[in-house]
């Protein structure tokens, strides 16, 4: 039986996916009327305020629609992700798999001229990525939630020297979220949040391929 691939060994790929999600992030922020479709925690809150907002009258120019769709979107595409790797549903290949339709989901995501729509399926993708980088063992790493990971960074700095291997990625991982955030809003400003999307589906669509190939090595090792 061939021996499970050690953690650092997807740190590429935490990192990259990371990037992608800040990237869509910052540009749906900036783009989508200030909504999360990676960062649902925020976008929790943002429903919330808009929620109680409602509830009382106050005048806040918050929308609960927003929040709402990319809430929908991400569980939607977590969930089929989960029940699509499930007990191999899709066989050895049913992981790289995921990798496929988070790029068709952002580059229509990036297509779409409707404001809901958009904004669901850019967080559809997140949701399948969130299960891509459970599936491969990212263990205290998720690439679109950095709250956990901080909170695991945090315990392994205390850790010994395996613990402190792992905060390295998990630091790595919240450098980049950043980095990737502040270049998807640059872009989006300048360009547009299409533009944010089709270079997030063509970066995913090359881990793609490369997940199809290392996936085909194991199969015939």
């Amino acid at each position: 039986m061939k021996p499970a691939a050690p953690q650092y060994a997807y740190a590429w790929t935490a990192l990259v996916l990371t990037a992608i999600a800040g990237a869509v992030d910052g540009a749906g922020f900036l783009s989508l009327s200030q909504q999360f479709v990676a960062n649902q925690t925020g976008n929790a809150v943002l429903l919330a305020v808009a929620v109680s907002g409602e509830l009382t009258g106050r005048e806040d120019g918050l929308s609960p629609v927003g929040p709402l769709w990319s809430l929908a979107g991400f569980s939607l595409g977590a969930v089929l992700a989960s029940l699509a790797t499930r007990r191999h549903v899709l066989t050895s290949f049913g992981v790289p798999l995921l990798l496929v339709g988070e790029v068709v989901m952002l580059a229509l995501a990036g297509l779409s001229h409707g404001f809901e729509l958009a904004i669901a399926l850019a967080a559809f993708a997140m949701g399948v990525q969130s299960v891509h980088a459970a599936r491969i063992g990212l263990s205290g790493v998720t690439t679109t939630v950095l709250t956990g990971t901080l909170i695991a960074l945090s315990v392994n700095l205390s850790g010994g020297r395996s613990g402190l291997r792992t905060a390295r990625l998990q630091a790595g991982v919240w450098a980049v979220y950043l980095v990737g955030a502040g270049l998807g809003s640059i872009l989006a400003f300048t360009v547009s949040f299409g533009a944010v999307c089709g270079i997030a589906a063509a970066v995913a669509a090359a881990m793609a391929v490369a997940a199809f190939a290392e996936a085909h090595r194991g199969s015939t090792a």
